[in-house]
């Protein structure tokens, strides 16, 4: 008997090595794994606050441009002093306010015009106050109209922060002061809802406020922040109290220590937690003060993040399941990596015509028009759609009609490069991503439209026709608004009798 347990003892401290190693190995992956999707996820936030600023200097760029071009304007502002200013601050607030009411629907906060001394001649969107010094309580101000030099970032003022577009006037050669364009947070957080569908908070610390007349602010409401009892919370359009406080309750509260310690470090960070049937993670992107690059500011994401969920749901079964089949560790660790990478290839892929998904080309799409439109080069979105497809199946049946899309999809596949992304957008319906101008792209529409008119489809041999919406890109545009321009040109195909490629 004594013999027996001593021959079984090996087995048991391998047993216990190999939990001991296979375990640690999990944890370790585990961690890299989750940090990797942490960071992406705090990619995306940066990247959608990023083309928010830009959005913001496109707008007051042209704001300034229109004003700087404005003679009657300059002459206006050139001329104000002290004993003037009640009577051009009229004459300059009823010269901007038509232009003014259509620049809000662009999402502008507010429009202020000062002297050379920093002395508010008019504040388009706080119409009774004006002739006041900026000089001590607005340094970006102050710095433009000292060195006449086109500043822009985040400020906070006396009763409010901004987004800040600051530029210097000229009349003649003269510099007459400067002007500036503000941008609400809550516009960050709308354009990252309304671009990415990303829910965000915009938070700021509420000890940047001189004195708390922040708390009778109703050009852009404040309500203490759910995440630090120090920070305040900017309200926009999307955000409910009900939202706020499941958030709170759920997410903030579990984390408020970490959360804490993550404010102390005044860098961005990012957390997770896993709520019954989710895993929501929070980014905290930190927004610096444009005159001592101090974090005083956060935009703050909350993202249901699927993959993280199902990985870290996998990870706990299995750890569950090592304490069992330790032998069978290594396989268990081999199986989740050829697991995942089958998940992720799903993702990507869709099951019917093993085309990439819509959203995987989005995504592509969407980064891949950044660095063309820096580079300046053409690329062309394709939409395609199969002519009278409800005919198919209403004549022959659905599983008719998945092998028509099956063999339409290989015909666009095998068309179109390998650096050309080919993709299901819904249905019969397709998008491509052609990397070439509008001539070649037209060519090689052209020729897949042949090929599906020559082609029979299925063992039935059906007779099929497609049409095809083109546009080319153009610097500065959009994916929306091309993939919208693209679908107008297949509408238009279709109305002109289908089989035939539009362009736009």
């Amino acid at each position: 008997m004594m013999q027996e347990y001593k021959n079984k003892f090996p087995l048991f401290l391998l047993f216990l090595s190999l939990f001991i190693f296979a375990y640690g190995v999990l944890e370790l992956y585990t961690k890299a794994r989750v940090d990797d999707i942490l960071d992406e996820q705090e990619k995306y936030l940066e990247l959608s606050y990023n083309q928010g600023i830009d959005r913001f200097e496109d707008i007051a760029k042209s704001i300034y441009i229109s004003m700087q071009n404005d003679q009657k304007l300059l002459n206006l502002i050139a001329n104000v002093n002290n004993s003037n200013i009640d009577a051009k601050h009229k004459q300059i607030y009823e010269y901007l306010k038509a232009d003014y009411e259509k620049q809000k629907l662009s999402g502008v906060l507010g429009i202020q015009i000062t002297t050379p001394q920093n002395i508010s001649i008019v504040r388009m969107h706080e119409k009774s106050k004006y002739g006041d010094s900026l000089a001590d309580v607005r340094p970006m101000m102050r710095a433009v109209n000292k060195h006449r030099i086109y500043l822009h970032g985040f400020e906070e003022g006396k009763t409010s922060h901004a987004f800040r577009e600051i530029f210097p006037l000229y009349n003649n050669g003269v510099n007459i002061g400067a002007m500036e364009v503000l941008f609400s947070s809550t516009k960050i957080q709308d354009y990252t809802k309304r671009a990415s569908f990303i829910y965000t908070h915009f938070i700021v610390d509420k000890n940047v406020f001189k004195t708390n007349e922040w708390k009778s602010n109703s050009q852009d409401p404040y309500m203490p922040s759910i995440e630090h009892k120090e920070y305040l919370f900017s309200m926009n359009k999307h955000m409910h109290k009900e939202t706020l406080q499941s958030s709170k309750d759920e997410v903030i509260k579990p984390l408020q220590e970490e959360i804490n310690e993550g404010f102390k470090t005044a860098k961005s960070f990012k957390l997770y937690k896993t709520i019954g049937e989710r895993t929501e993670v929070v980014v905290f992107l930190a927004v610096q003060r444009f005159v001592d690059k101090k974090t005083v500011a956060y935009l703050v994401s909350y993202t249901d993040v699927k993959k993280l969920h199902s990985f870290l749901q996998n990870m706990n079964l299995i750890k569950v399941a090592l304490l069992i089949l330790t032998l069978a560790a290594y396989i268990i660790i081999t199986r989740l990596l050829l697991e995942k990478q089958s998940v992720l290839h799903e993702l990507k892929h869709d099951g019917l015509t093993k085309l990439y998904t819509r959203k995987y080309f989005m995504d592509f799409a969407h980064k891949e028009m950044l660095r063309m439109n820096l580079e300046e080069e053409s690329f062309c979105i394709v939409m395609a759609d199969i002519d009278f497809f409800k005919k198919v199946n209403d004549t022959y049946g659905h599983l008719v009609g998945d092998e028509v899309i099956k063999e339409f999809a290989l015909i666009l596949k095998e068309s179109t490069r390998s650096i050309d992304v080919v993709a299901r957008y819904g249905g019969e319906e397709f998008i491509i991503f052609l990397y070439t101008d509008m001539n070649n792209a037209y060519k090689v529409v052209e020729q897949i439209r042949t090929k599906v008119q020559a082609h029979s489809f299925s063992e039935k041999e059906i007779e099929l026709t497609a049409s095809f919406g083109l546009v080319e890109s153009k610097v500065g545009a959009k994916l929306h608004e091309l993939i919208s321009q693209a679908d107008q040109a297949l509408y238009r195909a279709k109305e002109s009798g289908r089989n035939q490629t539009q362009m736009i």
